[in-house]
């Protein structure tokens, strides 16, 4: 069974680097997908959505806090129906955070349904684009009190995200911003990670030099150090085109 990435992606995927295609394969029954890393920046910069963000941390959607140097690590796994259930555990200096979300095709599109029970959906355009995932997100909702509410393009919020593989410093980067309209750029996070699929029962990464023979299929672990710094502002995607729009 394909996964949601694949499924929505379709023959695009041939142009995806090597490890971002297996990164975007179906999981295997019985296993998992894990990662760790750092992002080089996460949170927001927006004083005005700040209470708005922590509200929504309630539920798993995202955080209120702002850090540099942050270290997280990501659990993906997928169902029966080929959505991928992925858990991102994000650590600050003072606390942890939490967030979930469920991703499945539908028509072509990506709907990620963000938070517990999934109370914010965004539906995603997905492409390839010199070997990175690049995404970019149209229609909106939220479900209060088990209704359906369609955010208006005036107020709504528009994901960009890239996923791309560094052959240099063998890690896999990911970039994520929230804008909108009149606000800007008002959430997003950005850093690299080591990610592989491994059993199910496997509590710790493969040791080091552990690799697999099928690197398309499941990925390999790479322990690079993490660069100090960083970018001073959101890096912005490369190559987003009209089509996304």
């Amino acid at each position: 069974m394909q996964s949601a990435w694949e499924a929505a992606l379709g023959d695009e995927i041939a142009g995806l680097h090597p490890r971002i295609r297996a990164y975007v394969r179906a999981i295997p029954p019985g296993s998992v997908g894990r990662g760790q890393g750092v992002f080089t920046e996460a949170g927001s910069r927006s004083a005005v959505m700040r209470p708005v963000l922590a509200v929504m941390a309630r539920w798993g959607i995202v955080f209120p806090e702002r850090g540099r140097q942050v270290a997280f690590s990501i659990e993906n796994r997928a169902d029966a129906h080929g959505a991928v259930h992925a858990r991102r555990t994000l650590r600050f200096a003072r606390r942890e955070r939490v967030m979930v979300d469920r991703v499945r095709e539908h028509r072509g599109l990506v709907v990620d349904a963000l938070g517990t029970g999934g109370r914010l959906e965004a539906a995603l355009r997905v492409s390839a684009h010199d070997g990175a995932l690049m995404a970019r997100s149209g229609a909106v909702r939220v479900r209060i009190a088990g209704v359906w509410w369609s955010i208006p393009a005036a107020v709504r919020p528009r994901v960009d995200l890239v996923e791309r593989w560094d052959d240099e410093a063998q890690q896999q980067h990911v970039n994520v911003r929230v804008s909108m309209p009149v606000l800007g750029d008002i959430y997003g996070y950005h850093g690299w990670f080591d990610y592989a699929v491994v059993a199910e029962s496997t509590v710790e990464p493969p040791e080091r030099g552990d690799r697999s023979a099928d690197s398309e299929r499941l990925g390999e672990w790479q322990y690079q150090r993490n660069r100090p710094g960083g970018a001073s502002s959101w890096p912005r995607h490369r190559g987003l085109s009209a089509r996304h729009s």
